[in-house]
């Protein structure tokens, strides 16, 4: 039999600490409801192209100790690219400008419907090498490390493959979509004969926002729910409430995604699997994954059913590089770079591996 007196003091203790949670909420969402400050470190643009920049990260304290641009290619559209210098303390690129990281990042801007006939091509042929070359042309070095995230993945390892003498040292892959078979829900969706990418685009001239955020939310309609629950059980942690504003504000804030990209994503990877099959064709020219060979790291996450670990691991198995390893870290597809846990995992692991092949 439960004591009855154990009880009520659990009762009460339990009472307590709800009232002080909800007092919390009330004082980070009603009393204070601003957002925290949000992508402070210190950045220039050194090239722009349309829409899309090319920023240069510095730090006021730490030196430059690796004078090879590290170069950070996000996805193409779906959200904007803030999340990787989201807050202080909770954020990639400040972390690898504090340990002497010379950090560039490419950032394709807002996607509208005047950016229709944005494809790979453009992304692989054009912006991608101009950024290169101007990230080396500022930092005087001759190669680079490129670091490749989601799609961004995608994007650089169709570009890896079609320039193998392309000036760049190393190659970092972050839950990046190779094999689309394994692509979860997106590919069950998206290989689908009847679902209308094209008359999407021919409706729309690419994917809107509201379709982006709309799709997202279907593949785990409880998240936002699990993110709440979550809030409730930790707002009186330091700093969690900043934590989830932030966040929250990043994964609301979505952007649509070009109408030649969505087709192409949709209809030769998701679909057809072109990529890994070795069936892709940009400008004319075959996309072999095989003539890859830089030091390679690929990183998966093991909750990420965005891109499943097994739908980033096979670029393992697809390049030629003999100086290759994967990891597959706790988190999902966002948090995995970008959550509480990312200081002790991804950061430093990228932060050591680049160190170790810097050549310098």
């Amino acid at each position: 039999m439960v004591n009855s007196t154990e009880f009520a003091d659990k009762f009460r203790e339990e009472t307590q600490k709800n009232m002080e949670r909800a007092q919390a909420i009330v004082d980070a969402f009603v009393v204070n409801p601003a957002d925290p400050p949000m992508a402070l470190t210190h950045r220039e643009i050194i090239w722009k192209r349309g829409k899309t920049r090319l920023y240069r990260y510095h730090s006021m304290d730490t030196p430059v100790a690796h004078p090879s641009p590290y170069l950070i290619v996000p996805w193409l559209g779906i959200s904007r690219p803030y999340v990787l210098d989201l807050m202080p303390g909770a954020s990639m690129i400040e972390y690898l400008v504090d340990h002497g990281h010379d950090v560039y990042l490419l950032d394709w801007g807002e996607i509208a419907e005047e950016d229709k006939e944005l494809g790979f091509e453009e992304a692989v042929f054009k912006i991608l090498p101009r950024a290169i070359d101007r990230a080396m042309e500022t930092s005087g070095a001759t190669e680079i490390t490129l670091n490749g995230l989601c799609l961004g993945g995608t994007i650089s390892a169709c570009y890896l493959a079609l320039n193998p003498d392309a000036p760049v040292r190393n190659f970092v892959a972050v839950v990046a979509p190779i094999n689309f078979e394994e692509g979860g829900l997106f590919r069950t969706w998206l290989n689908d004969p009847h679902f209308p990418a094209e008359l999407i685009v021919q409706r729309y001239n690419g994917l809107p926002a509201s379709l982006m955020n709309t799709g997202f939310k279907m593949l785990r309609p409880t998240l936002e729910a699990q993110a709440l629950s979550g809030l409730w059980a930790n707002i009186n942690r330091p700093g969690y409430s900043d934590g989830y504003k932030a966040m929250s504000r990043w994964a609301n804030d979505f952007i649509g995604m070009p109408g030649r990209f969505f087709q192409q994503l949709s209809q030769d990877m998701y679909a057809r699997n072109s990529l890994i099959n070795g069936e892709l064709v940009l400008n004319g020219r075959r996309v072999e994954l095989s003539r890859i060979a830089q030091p390679l790291l690929v990183v998966a996450a093991n909750q990420d059913f965005i891109v499943p670990a097994p739908c980033a691991r096979s670029l393992m198995d697809a390049v030629s590089s003999e100086d290759k390893e994967y990891v597959e870290l706790p988190g999902g597809h966002i948090s995995v770079f970008s959550g509480r846990q990312a200081h002790q995992t991804l950061w430093p692991k990228i932060d050591e591996w680049v160190a170790t092949r810097a050549g310098e």
